[in-house]
């Protein structure tokens, strides 16, 4: 007969503060290590409730938005709080689409 695993419960309470732990920034390693579950476990107890993970790559629809708010004159930087990626990210997939980036001041480079 196979054995099949029992997953580990996790209470909402646990999980509230899971959330509120991920949103400042911890990782989902340290985070399911205290609360004793797998780190895709906590990841997909997290997806359930809505939660947005980081490492999540944008979708083409995302992208063009990305695009689209960059074209228009918005920084890296606000167009990726809006849409809830790091600059860092909004630049690489801009780049990627060849999307021509604009100096501090707002010339193109």
């Amino acid at each position: 007969m196979p054995r099949t695993r029992q997953q580990a419960t996790v209470s909402d309470d646990a999980l509230v503060l899971a959330e509120a732990r991920y949103g400042k920034n911890e990782t989902l390693r340290q985070i399911a290590k205290d609360i004793g579950v797998s780190r895709q476990r906590l990841a997909s107890l997290l997806r359930e409730r809505g939660v947005r993970l980081r490492s999540i790559t944008p979708s083409a629809a995302e992208v063009n938005e990305m695009a689209r708010r960059y074209a228009e004159g918005e920084s890296l930087e606000r167009v990726g709080t809006r849409l809830g990626y790091s600059a860092g990210t909004v630049r690489n997939h801009l780049l990627a689409e060849g999307v021509v980036m604009r100096d501090s001041h707002g010339r193109p480079r």
